[in-house]
């Protein structure tokens, strides 16, 4: 049991939510929407403050350093918690010594898109292209999640396609727009518009099954049995931060994105609440960063200085 001498007083001053990201992204539009709910649950102010840079580390990492009372969050993907151990030879701090999970606010699908010059419109048709075209096929990255699942994806599959990196998801996909690249695993956010657009072909949805607003489009796993693509986001505080405190933050968190209103707003932006409780999120963490540990080696992805 923890207990609730900290939380009985939490917060009596202002809560800064730092991002790791440059305005506009995902997490930042996330930060966003739920900052002024928070605002009405807390009755204190919640700042955003954007550090980017560095593969989201440096906004992590001055998190880390922060002091452990939670007035400084963390909100990232899987990028500087799971993946990044997996991929730098050194960080400035350790994630899983600094860093306490306090919730998975929402879960975020990838999707599967090509150009509508390819010459598949199933994923059956996409795996048997490929590998009749060996290395022939280029795939879009935007950074590390989109490069780690095309390569999952890749590697489940047994295809030869090729990795062509951009600054950023939003000029990968506009590299699969154009044909420069013919596939991205990407975020609904970002590729939807496009899809209905008629510029993208969407072959499949990264979750185990189809997605309830998007009931036309397959899931991949129907193809390809037990593979997922989707990230998550979710919010952190210093290692050290009083248990009950991060307890309220995790259940402020669930009346939030579980509100109707904001449910539905976040449905339209490809995110889906979960709002886990801080050991169910710790022990994710742990599987998926065994997971992308896994991909990288096998994808013989070289280690980053």
């Amino acid at each position: 049991m923890f207990s609730a001498g900290h939380a009985q007083t939490y917060p009596n001053n202002a809560v800064k939510i730092i991002i790791p990201t440059a305005p506009g992204g995902p997490l930042d539009v996330l930060g966003r929407m739920i900052t002024p709910q928070l605002h009405e649950v807390w009755g204190q102010a919640v700042i955003i403050e954007n550090k980017p840079g560095g593969a989201l580390m440096i906004g992590a990492n001055a998190v880390a350093k922060s002091a452990p009372d939670g007035y400084t969050l963390l909100l990232c993907n899987d990028g500087p918690i799971s993946i990044n151990p997996n991929l730098y030879k050194k960080m400035q701090y350790d994630p899983k010594k600094e860093l306490v999970p306090v919730t998975m606010v929402v879960d975020a699908p990838l999707i599967l898109v090509v150009n509508p010059g390819v010459h598949a419109k199933t994923v059956a048709e996409f795996i048997a292209l490929a590998k009749a075209n060996p290395n022939k096929i280029n795939f879009a990255s935007g950074g590390n999640t989109s490069r780690l699942a095309a390569e999952l994806f890749r590697l489940t599959t047994g295809i030869l396609i090729v990795n062509v990196p951009y600054q950023g998801s939003g000029q990968a996909i506009v590299g699969v727009v154009r044909g420069d690249a013919q596939m991205m695993l990407d975020g609904l956010t970002s590729s939807l518009p496009h899809v209905y657009s008629g510029k993208l072909r969407a072959l499949g949805v990264g979750t185990p099954s189809r997605i309830k607003e998007l009931p036309d489009i397959p899931a991949v796993a129907e193809t390809v049995p037990g593979f997922t693509g989707t990230t998550w986001l979710g919010l952190f505080a210093p290692a050290g931060t009083p248990a009950d405190i991060v307890h309220k933050i995790q259940s402020d968190i669930a009346k939030v994105v579980y509100e109707p209103e904001m449910r539905g707003k976040l449905a339209k932006l490809g995110m889906y609440p979960i709002a886990s409780q801080p050991a169910e999120f710790a022990k994710f963490i742990n599987g998926d960063t065994e997971k992308w540990g896994r991909v990288i080696r096998e994808a013989k992805i070289p280690l980053v200085d």
